[in-house]
């Protein structure tokens, strides 16, 4: 296929919300710096990041593609990014990928982001030339992102949304370790689906006893479980931190990941006392 015409391909569009008004406090010495802000916007992405598929792809290695670098290409603008990759089920996850990793950096850093994922035509380069209705229609619809609304009329809600068309696809494709990343990575509220970073925000372990090798330590489940309560607490201070107070529907949509990490804490409470419960199966080890 040429590669000055146009092509359907999955789209990906990731936006940081509140930009403007993180730069300006950071030219006036609060809040962000300088530096925080360059890292933040490495974290959606890099035009050298689309060289990691050279080799093939990196998700679900063993799934279909057609070409082995997926046409993955990434054109950062300011505080944004456009990804887009081919039509297969190795494109469509690596490309969910992508995106997935971006919002939980920028989740780390307190730093909220809104997009849209979709399905259509598009010319982009590496040069960059972006031109194409899908790019179009996943500017639009960033706007209008309604996953996870408290509201009937709440729109631009802080996630990025997943359009049926590629939901659609992940679902017909047949690929098992695609669907099975697929479902790790979103969330749907019953309406539509959206990437869900919060769910990675837990600690597991084995709790079988026939686990070849395995002997159960309840002091370092329950500290890997702290570890992820005091960065849960972080990230959700750090979230309050940097919200424009004086702006109500910048507080609106901080709530939503505010209420997000503070389900996460009472998953890791309860972690807790699963922990506790194994306690009286599994005996505690004795330190030599």
């Amino acid at each position: 296929m040429s590669n000055t015409e146009f092509k359907d391909k999955f789209i990906g569009f990731v936006d940081i919300l509140g930009w403007k008004e993180k730069v300006k406090a950071a030219e006036s010495g609060a809040a962000m710096s300088l530096s925080e802000l360059k890292a933040a916007l490495k974290d959606l992405g890099k035009p050298e990041d689309a060289n990691r598929f050279k080799n093939g792809p990196l998700t679900c290695p063993k799934s279909t593609y057609v070409q082995r670098d997926l046409d993955f290409q990434l054109t950062r603008i300011s505080d944004c990014v456009l990804v887009s990759a081919e039509i297969s089920p190795a494109g469509v996850i690596n490309l969910l990928n992508h995106c997935w990793v971006a919002v939980i950096e920028l989740l780390t850093k307190g730093i909220m982001c809104r997009g849209y994922i979709t399905r259509g035509t598009i010319y982009h380069t590496n040069e960059p030339e972006i031109i194409g209705s899908g790019f179009q229609d996943a500017l639009d619809r960033e706007h209008q992102v309604s996953a996870f609304k408290r509201k009937a009329d709440e729109r631009g809600t802080p996630f990025v949304e997943i359009d049926r068309t590629v939901c659609d696809y992940v679902r017909g494709c047949g690929d098992s370790c695609v669907k099975e990343m697929f479902s790790r990575y979103v969330k749907n509220d019953g309406v539509v689906t959206a990437l869900f970073p919060f769910k990675r925000l837990r600690h597991s372990f084995i709790v079988a006893s026939w686990w070849p090798g395995y002997k159960f330590d309840p002091e370092n489940e329950k500290q890997s479980n702290e570890n992820i309560r005091s960065s849960i607490v972080k990230m959700k201070d750090r979230v309050s931190e940097l919200v424009d107070r004086s702006n109500a529907d910048a507080v609106s949509k901080a709530e939503h990941y505010i209420a997000a990490l503070e389900a996460q804490l009472e998953v890791c409470k309860e972690t807790d006392e699963m922990i506790d419960k194994l306690c009286t199966t599994f005996p505690k080890r004795t330190k030599k």
